[in-house]
């Protein structure tokens, strides 16, 4: 039989479940938070009749031999422009490895979603696993960033480990007005590369307002609202100088992710101590990671430093494919007259040729 590359449905979540158990490879944490939503995927198999920009949730595919599903990729858009997916799961059966499965997934997905105008992927692999890493390379994946995961330790006593809302200072959380401010930061924080990748939107920093009357209402809202920033601003400049965004996946799980300007890199240790120390206020406990970039060095400091356990590092890989224009644009000119030039004021002798 042919191997056919299909989108999921709901018929097939058994199996790609089941598939998903034999990643032996290191992977994201948040990777495995994102198989909650493959049965919304199956469920939702008409999404993929629909351009991209228009899924509404991940977007999953499969390799098929007859009936039987051998490897699975899946994407997900990184921002709200959808003009750069991620890459978070690429897995083949272990019994039909060596095949060439995972690259035609690739294959697939690229050609998919370049010929709807999609140009920039991203991806995470382990650093401890080179064939991952040789096979996103050989799709024209390139290495932009490393990513250090730490892991906030359950019996973790932050170094503020008392903190009120009164005693803040220039801490707070995000509010609708900052909106501009946090894209701003973000845009400030990322390499040149980096941001063209990304493709970020004032969107993607989107705050819903939530009303503070004490840390455990505030956190409560919070977790439904499933994602928001604590700030740390500068009262002279009135501008963002650190940010921190949490996402809530579950009560009990939480992902970390911050941002300080180059400008004020000396306040890394302050923001990561502060939000260490709110969260534990505020009864957020369980399974935290914190994410660190190289290109952010004081982050990965004040990580080490306010005693979080490193788990894992990762390299971040990119694809960006500029596309052409289809008619190329020609350079046209307007005639141009010009007046005839009269006879020269000097007679110069005329010299014979010789002979």
């Amino acid at each position: 039989m042919m191997i056919k590359i299909q989108p999921l449905f709901a018929t097939d979540s058994t199996q790609v479940r089941a598939l998903l158990r034999y990643q032996q490879e290191p992977v994201p944490y948040e990777s495995f938070c994102a198989e909650e939503g493959y049965l919304i995927t199956g469920l939702t198999f008409w999404q993929h009749y629909l351009p991209c920009q228009l899924h509404l949730s991940p977007s999953v595919y499969v390799a098929k031999e007859d009936g039987l599903i051998l490897g699975i990729i899946s994407l997900h858009s990184w921002g709200k422009s959808k003009n750069c997916w991620q890459i978070d799961h690429l897995v083949v059966h272990p019994n039909h490895r060596g095949r060439g499965i995972a690259q035609e997934l690739l294959k697939y997905a690229f050609s998919l979603f370049g010929s709807q105008g999609i140009s920039h992927f991203v991806a995470q692999a382990s650093d401890l696993n080179p064939a991952a890493l040789a096979l996103l390379a050989n799709c024209g994946m390139r290495r932009c960033a490393r990513i250090t995961h730490f892991q906030v330790p359950h019996d973790y006593v932050p170094p503020q480990s008392e903190i009120s809302l009164e005693q803040m200072g220039n801490f707070r959380l995000a509010l609708p007005e900052d909106q501009i401010g946090l894209f701003q930061l973000h845009q400030d924080v990322l390499p040149p590369d980096l941001r063209l990748t990304f493709q970020y939107i004032p969107e993607d920093f989107r705050v819903f307002p939530i009303k503070v009357e004490s840390l455990d209402k505030m956190a409560r809202r919070l977790i439904r609202r499933k994602s928001w920033f604590w700030v740390a601003t500068c009262p002279d400049r009135k501008i963002i100088t650190s940010a921190c965004r949490v996402t809530a996946h579950h009560e009990g799980d939480y992902h970390l992710e911050f941002a300080v300007h180059p400008g004020y890199s000396h306040t890394a240790q302050d923001l990561v101590d502060f939000v260490m120390a709110i969260m534990r206020k505020a009864g957020m406990k369980g399974m935290v990671i914190a994410k660190g970039y190289n290109y952010q060095e004081s982050i990965l400091q004040a990580l080490a430093q306010a005693g979080l356990e490193q788990v894992g590092q990762f390299s971040l890989l990119a694809r960006d494919h500029w596309l052409r224009a289809k008619t190329p644009r020609r350079l046209t000119l307007d005639k141009v007259t010009l007046t005839p030039l009269g006879n020269t004021a000097i007679n110069t002798p005329r010299i014979p040729a010789k002979m």
